[in-house]
């Protein structure tokens, strides 16, 4: 038997959101392509339970992939999370490759980068990743899934994309 109340968590964030600010008091700069130590990035591991989780960033959602993964690994960083991981996911193919589950099984937090959202139903529609997700978030308390616009986007159900509204 599922059950009824998950006992991993969701943690969806809006698009272009304020991540933080530079931990330096003589600055009121906001820096909004970066997660600074005052933002989510922080919240998101504080509520793994680890001082240290494994984190694995998924970034297929993003026409820039390599620069978004080092805008998450050098901010995490800055938390001090220094095992921290990129999938390289492009093609469907990619999903099910058994170095990706493997990582999958062993992460306390799964971070999905913003983008276009229906790339991530492509590449993980129906795929042995998507279902040890699931089973994962379910199953294994403190697990994280968290995303940020289109990453927060494909963790319903039913998602909203983009498309042409005919008039009345």
């Amino acid at each position: 038997m599922e059950n009824l109340k998950p006992l991993g968590k969701l943690i969806a964030i809006g698009g272009n959101e304020d991540k933080g600010t530079y931990p330096n008091p003589r600055t009121k700069k906001k820096y909004y392509l970066n997660f600074f130590e005052l933002g989510i990035l922080k919240r998101i591991v504080t509520e793994s339970g680890k001082a240290d989780p494994r984190i694995e960033v998924i970034t297929t959602a993003s026409m820039i992939p390599e620069e978004v993964a080092r805008i998450y690994v050098a901010s995490f960083a800055m938390l001090n999370c220094l095992n921290v991981g990129v999938f390289d996911i492009r093609v469907p193919e990619d999903t099910d490759r058994p170095e990706h589950l493997d990582r999958l099984r062993e992460a306390d937090i799964i971070m999905f980068s913003g983008g276009n959202q229906s790339r991530l139903t492509e590449m993980f529609g129906n795929t042995e990743f998507l279902r040890v997700l699931t089973e994962r978030y379910h199953h294994h308390a403190n697990f994280i899934i968290a995303g940020t616009s289109a990453g927060a986007m494909a963790m319903s159900k039913v998602m909203i994309r983009g498309a042409a509204c005919p008039m009345p």
